[in-house]
């Protein structure tokens, strides 16, 4: 492995090593909180108005974790992108479940919200996987932030994968911050798995921890 190019990266690096796993939890949680809780109302906006029916979205968790962990709830079928930053190839990486996208796709075409959706048991179709490109957009969006405090995500994200890429595709390991929304309406419910590093987070966030991030 060559030597980061420049000394941002080698803190960031040095940052990863100091936190891991067993880290400075209650200040990664309470960052990662933070940018989930200001992100709620923006992300049911933004999907309202994608969908034009009800469907709601809440935060169902704020944890520490590894970045490969990002599909380990995920099941058989699901959707993956892995979105960059000017500093690093994988700033955020999004996992949407078959459950979430089944709840979109209805949604979207105007099912009743009141009827189960039927759940998806194959690889995904082309109209499934640009809904979920479009859920990961604008998930990252409501999360990117502005300013000094922005994460500096590159838009727009990449188109998602799935089936045996999503699947096979190596996730570089290293601590991270999981937060987990749920994508529901009256009779199903769905997760969106996010996970930034912790070097992603700590950098761009670090400082104004003990306020909440």
């Amino acid at each position: 492995m060559t030597s980061p190019a420049s000394p941002s990266q080698t803190r960031a690096l040095i940052i990863e090593r100091l936190v891991g796993d067993s880290g400075e939890a209650a200040q990664v949680i309470g960052v990662g909180r933070g940018m989930a809780e200001r992100s709620l109302p923006l992300l049911q906006k933004a999907l309202s108005a994608e969908l034009g029916a009800p469907v709601t979205v809440d935060l169902q968790a704020v944890e520490v974790g590894r970045v490969p962990d990002a599909r380990m709830r995920a099941g058989e079928t699901f959707a993956m992108t892995i979105v960059p930053s000017p500093t690093s190839a994988d700033a955020m990486t999004l996992v949407m479940d078959a459950p979430a996208i089944a709840v979109m796709v209805q949604a979207l075409f105007g099912g009743d919200p009141d009827q189960p959706v039927a759940p998806i048991e194959r690889d995904l179709s082309q109209i499934e996987t640009d809904v979920a490109t479009t859920v990961f957009q604008e998930v990252a969006m409501a999360l990117n932030g502005s300013g000094r405090r922005s994460l500096e995500l590159r838009q727009p994200v990449p188109r998602a994968m799935s089936g045996n890429e999503a699947k096979r595709r190596v996730l570089r390991d290293g601590a991270a911050v999981r937060i987990i929304y749920g994508i529901s309406t009256p009779t199903d419910t769905g997760t969106v798995t996010v996970m930034i590093p912790q070097r992603i987070l700590l950098a761009t966030r670090g400082a104004t921890a003990d306020h909440g991030g």
